[in-house]
């Protein structure tokens, strides 16, 4: 398990990366989205205090909290459309975690359990999915 200051390193080097990416490179951050996600994921596990799940891709979840929850984690670069949530994988997820790339920079669009997110949900074949402009909103509201 890696611990926290290994956590913040590998967040910082994949931050350098995907600036680098992006910047440097002129790709558009939704074009280096395998590293976004991974971004998230280490960035989602540095705000709860938690620890990454033991398998990379691992059905369900990504973050194990420090207080055991599981957590999903979804990071976009876009700025309108949607967030799948897999139906399939819900009973292996206690909460949720939506996190936009915007400005060279993460920030939390969305965090609760798994079944206040999905209430809002259209569904498309074997996933629901949340309206990012609509999970803002829900987000701002309970803060």
């Amino acid at each position: 398990m890696l611990t926290k200051n290994q956590i913040k390193i590998l967040y910082d080097k994949y931050l350098e990366i995907i600036k680098l990416e992006t910047i440097e490179l002129g790709c558009s951050p939704t074009e280096v989205r395998h590293l976004i996600g991974r971004l998230g994921e280490f960035y989602c596990a540095l705000k709860t205090n938690g620890t990454l799940a033991s398998e990379t891709n691992q059905h369900g979840f990504d973050v194990i909290s420090e207080d055991g929850r599981r957590i999903s984690v979804k990071t976009t670069a876009q700025i309108n459309g949607f967030v799948s949530i897999n139906k399939n994988t819900l009973n292996k997820v206690d909460d949720i975690m939506i996190i936009q790339y915007i400005n060279d920079d993460l920030q939390i669009i969305y965090y609760d359990k798994i079944e206040n997110a999905t209430k809002d949900c259209r569904i498309w074949k074997d996933n629901f999915e949340l309206d990012i402009s609509k999970a803002k909103k829900m987000y701002l509201i309970k803060e």
